[in-house]
């Protein structure tokens, strides 16, 4: 069973799949209660589930009974596996560290409002916010996320000054650790722990200042902030500068300039602490991950050591081939994708005539116009020429459209995967859209002889109508006859408005897509669905085809025969100008809507085809198997057990000030 099909929808989008399948097993592992035949976990089982060590204290059991209350939401005193995974998808919201003290306090997970009683000991001694809510019977959650971080700030100040008894601004190494601990996830026999001395601004003997103290109590208080720009960094570098993971060397300029997820004496601090030397200029990303994990292990329960554990973040290696077996993928890829598009073509025909019979229509020609609007162009064409009227031309158009979606698509996959990084398997923006570029620009060969010929064949149901029964009457001609007619050269009338179109299409969608997939769909956390892909395909052809309209209308003027009284273009810039002199900027729009419904389904169907095909006849030695984003799942767990550490310590202050959890009324506390 797909384990994603345990969560509720909002949680799916927290938590991956194979997030909900480790943290079943964590929930096998201390489920220490049986109802009806189905494990459940108690109170004592939650906290050994998912208490840090960093908050190991006599208040730690009466604190995570509280989050306990709030994972149990029908107050059965037991935990189901679906409770345990709806909390754990609470702690991934960016809020949680916040959101779920206030549920403790409020008693509700849907109230707005906590009773102002129970900040008291949030709050601490500052007199601005004690002035605050002194008077006031509720605090919104709003004002609550603020007043608690204006608290915790403040009592990182009292408790730096507290320990700098001699007034000079700095702390010794050991003060520092035990500061530390009280606010960020730290153990005290760690590696970072050890190497505290090496920030103090004197080789031997010297102290810790100010603004180290607060840059490192800011680097520790959320490990993912160093993940994520750590890999903001990684995407940056370039193939050249890639060795291994293990052995890749980041240096403290190329931090500062790439991410601004940490402050330059954040990236100081880090570097000093990773690679061991004060002062460090640069470090090793696989000492970088070690500070991180250091941080981890200090938020995973002990217990929990004894569970696999994800495998360490790695980075997608591309693979390699022989030169004919590249040949032979590469025609497989071929083949792919003329099946594929084939299929997306003959989807979404019928939209593709409308739209070439509107952006057709001229204004200024003698007579009225033949089609008030799309709707009204599909009525009139059926009634003309019946349901077969508006396939007219699809013969020309499967036969043009295999090679044409074939090339494009095998030219986009074999650049892409020539500007990848071989080792991270990131590609820059920039590549992605030289890649679609050039997709583009190769499939005019076949698009512009298969676009004329269609656009002919689409046009003359019109011709015929208006001619029938007059001495200018002619007879319905074959595309074999027009591409006589025509000639080589003809096949290439309006290459330039064609390129002007495909180039800038096909650069814009497939930059799309890829974003749709990994950043909306979340391509690598999972395995993409049919209606994952089809969307994907689908949202990405809204924009290129709309955005590339203008060209694609001055390229349907240049292919056309003009008829009598109509307009004659002699080029790209003199039909650009004469349609703007004619029909103003508005014309250059003609069709737009009908470009949108006919090239968003037809590229997601296009593209779905090509990437479930992919999958079920995949390429031999081939696997169709997307890797999962270890990085991604790594971060993720880090944000959740870095929440549950700080809202933990919010709630342990206030147990520590007397707040009496689960009682209703809270307790009246003098400010």
């Amino acid at each position: 069973m797909d384990p994603s099909k345990l969560l509720p929808e909002q949680s799916q989008q927290a938590l991956s799949a194979n997030d909900v399948t480790r943290l079943l097993g964590i929930f096998d592992l201390y489920a220490d209660a049986d109802a009806g035949g189905v494990k459940c976990m108690t109170p004592a089982g939650f906290t050994r589930a998912v208490a840090p060590p960093a908050l190991g204290d006599d208040s730690t059991q009466l604190v995570f009974g509280a989050l306990f209350a709030i994972a149990d939401t029908e107050s059965r005193g037991l935990l189901t596996s679906d409770d345990f995974i709806r909390f754990q998808a609470l702690l991934c919201d960016p809020d949680a560290a916040f959101s779920l003290p206030f549920r403790a306090v409020s008693h509700s997970s849907t109230t707005d409002f906590a009773q102002s009683r129970t900040l008291a000991a949030l709050v601490g001694d500052d007199p601005a916010t004690k002035n605050y809510i002194k008077d006031k019977a509720q605090l919104s959650y709003a004002e609550f996320i603020q007043l608690v971080e204006a608290s915790r700030a403040a009592r990182i100040r009292k408790a730096f000054l507290s320990a700098d008894q001699q007034g000079s601004g700095s702390v010794n190494a050991d003060k520092l650790l035990e500061i530390l601990r009280e606010f960020v996830p730290l153990e005290s026999t760690s590696l970072i722990a050890q190497r505290l001395t090496l920030l103090s601004e004197l080789p031997e003997g010297g102290r810790i200042g100010y603004p180290t103290f607060l840059a490192l109590i800011r680097l520790l208080e959320n490990p993912s902030r160093i993940r994520r720009a750590t890999d903001e960094v990684l995407r940056r570098e370039t193939s050249a500068n890639v060795k291994s993971p293990g052995t890749l060397e980041l240096t403290r300029p190329l931090f500062t300039s790439t991410t601004t997820l940490l402050k330059p004496l954040e990236v100081s601090v880090l570097f000093t602490l990773a690679s061991g030397q004060r002062g460090a200029e640069s470090a090793l990303l696989e000492n970088i991950n070690s500070a991180i994990d250091t941080c981890m292990q200090a938020l995973r329960p002990a217990a929990q050591n004894d569970l696999p554990q994800v495998p360490p973040p790695t980075t997608a290696q591309m693979p390699t081939r022989s030169g004919l077996m590249e040949v032979m993928f590469q025609a497989y890829n071929f083949a792919v994708g003329a099946v594929a598009g084939g299929i997306g073509a003959a989807v979404v025909y019928p939209i593709d005539l409308v739209k070439t019979r509107m952006q057709n229509q001229r204004a200024a020609v003698v007579g009225e116009m033949m089609y008030k609007n799309s709707i009204d162009c599909f009525r009139k064409v059926i009634r003309n020429e019946g349901i077969l009227g508006l396939y007219r031309g699809i013969g020309p158009q499967l036969v043009g459209v295999a090679p044409e979606k074939a090339i494009k698509l095998t030219v986009n996959d074999f650049v892409r995967s020539r500007l990848t990084n071989k080792k991270t398997g990131e590609i820059a923006i920039a590549s992605e859209v030289l890649a679609g570029s050039m997709a583009g620009a190769s499939q005019v060969v076949f698009t512009n002889p298969l676009e004329i010929v269609k656009i002919r064949l689409q046009i003359q149901g019109e011709i015929l109508k208006e001619t029938s029964g007059t001495a200018k009457a002619i007879s319905r001609s074959s595309a074999i006859t027009i591409i006589k007619e025509l000639g080589l050269l003809g096949l290439y009338k309006g290459a330039s408005a064609c390129l002007l179109r495909d180039v800038p299409f096909s650069a814009i969608y497939f930059t799309c897509y890829s974003h749709l997939k990994k950043d909306i769909f979340r391509e690598g956390e999972r395995r993409l669905g049919v209606l994952d892909l089809l969307l994907a395909g689908a949202i990405a052809g809204m924009p290129a085809a709309y955005l590339t309209t203008p060209a694609d209308v001055i390229k349907t003027r240049l292919q056309v025969v003009a008829k009598q009284g109509e307009t004659v273009y002699t080029g790209l810039v003199d039909a650009a100008r004469k349609i703007y002199k004619e029909e103003g900027f508005k014309a250059f729009f003609k069709g737009g809507p009908a470009r949108i419904f006919r090239s968003s389904p037809q590229f997601g169907a296009t593209l779905m085809c090509y990437e479930l095909i992919h999958r079920i006849v995949p390429f031999p030695g081939e696997s169709h198997e997307l890797p999962v984003d270890r990085n991604a799942q790594h971060t993720r767990e880090l944000s959740s057990q870095t929440n549950l550490f700080h809202a933990g310590n919010a709630l342990r202050l206030l147990h520590d000030s007397g707040y009496k959890f689960g009682s209703p009324v809270p307790p009246q506390k003098a400010l």
